[in-house]
């Protein structure tokens, strides 16, 4: 996009397939902003993601009066444990506005959109989940609802926490074996899913079946992603997947804290007497691995899973590993000591019709995917 006709008339409308080369380019020109800026990359299909996030899936783009694509965002509807109740839930995502088209009123046009789009898929009084990096005044701004669009309550806080893959680690934890998941094990995964699920707000609610399909949708993800801790009896106490995106999202480096910087210089000083891989410069793309369905049914083998993934993609081509947790997770206890940079994101909770009681949802620990964001 090379200009904005911003006196334009905005019109909003659902995204269709032949949007999918605009919505790349979008993304790739709104930075996130926090300790590290990151723009990411979709393509070769936009879309994938958004297919990720729910059962049904909406996109919306806002346009000015020569069909430019200026702004988007999306609305998904999911089964998922409320309160330790299996019940449906809304996701509202990706909206973007071109950074040259910001103050038109295509963010209040694209958050009408999603309202409207979460109310039809969902219901008016369903809770809807949202998620904003922390310090990202402007999107923290939209809580308060301004001009008439639905305000945002904030229940919990996520700690997406990066673990360099530097040296060698020996630690082992005692009781536990880790090994690949195989097809063979998505039934006996599916209880041990259930319970943590339970346990958290807004986990996706899954069997072995629609766990089964959601990794066979995935780009770059299978089963044998996927590491199973089980103790002395063989019983599965947790597992989790280590996912590798880049066949549909990369995140770009657009800057570094001078916090970050200082960790970058000295991880970059380490890795190659670690055989490690590099941080790149502002410009060069994140080397992570992500972790998705990360579950246990405690800190132990939680740490056993993020040791035994540690040691099997530590001196490949990726320089983190990297796990979303609440802040208020004892999971996060599994990650001690293994130098986690943390990136904190908020998350708020809505309705179509504007109101949610924030306390509702607090008393749990948040799960959501941060793949996925």
């Amino acid at each position: 996009m090379t200009a904005v006709a911003t006196g334009a008339t905005l019109q909003i409308r659902d995204a269709t397939l032949s949007d999918n080369d605009a919505l790349i380019e979008l993304a790739a020109a709104c930075t996130m902003q926090g300790e590290v800026g990151l723009r990411v990359d979709r393509s070769p299909d936009f879309f994938a993601l958004n297919r990720l996030e729910g059962d049904v899936s909406r996109v919306g783009v806002v346009t000015d009066g020569d069909g430019r694509v200026l702004g988007c965002v999306a609305a998904s509807r999911r089964r998922a444990y409320v309160n330790g109740v299996e019940r449906i839930v809304g996701y509202a995502s990706d909206l973007k506005v071109h950074p040259k088209a910001r103050g038109t009123g295509a963010a209040d046009l694209l958050v009408r959109y999603v309202t409207d789009a979460s109310a039809e898929l969902c219901g008016m009084d369903t809770p809807v989940l949202c998620t904003i990096l922390a310090g990202n005044r402007p999107m923290e701004s939209r809580a308060r609802g301004p001009r008439g669009t639905p305000a945002l309550f904030r229940f919990a806080t996520l700690s997406v926490m990066a673990i360099p893959l530097l040296w060698e680690r020996d630690e082992t934890v005692a009781g536990f074996h880790v090994r690949r998941a195989t097809e063979n094990d998505l039934e006996a995964m599916s209880p041990a899913w259930r319970r943590y699920a339970r346990s958290r707000q807004f986990a996706d609610a899954r069997d072995a079946r629609t766990l089964g399909e959601w990794i066979r949708r995935a780009p770059g993800l299978s089963i044998d992603d996927y590491l199973i801790a089980t103790d002395a009896a063989g019983r599965i106490r947790g597992f989790l997947g280590v996912w590798d995106q880049r066949a549909f999202k990369q995140l770009r480096v657009v800057s570094y804290s001078p916090r970050l910087a200082w960790v970058r210089r000295a991880i970059n000083f380490l890795a190659p007497l670690a055989g490690a891989a590099p941080l790149p410069p502002p410009g060069g793309v994140l080397p992570a691995l992500s972790t998705v369905h990360a579950c246990a049914d405690d800190t132990s083998a939680l740490r056993a899973l993020l040791l035994e993934a540690y040691r099997q993609h530590r001196g490949g081509r990726h320089a983190f590993l990297t796990i979303g947790l609440d802040v208020r997770d004892p999971l996060t206890a599994a990650t001690r000591g293994l130098l986690a940079q943390p990136t904190l994101v908020n998350a708020y909770v809505t309705t179509a019709a504007g109101s949610a009681d924030p306390r509702e949802f607090s008393n749990l620990p948040l799960h959501q995917e941060t793949a996925l964001v």
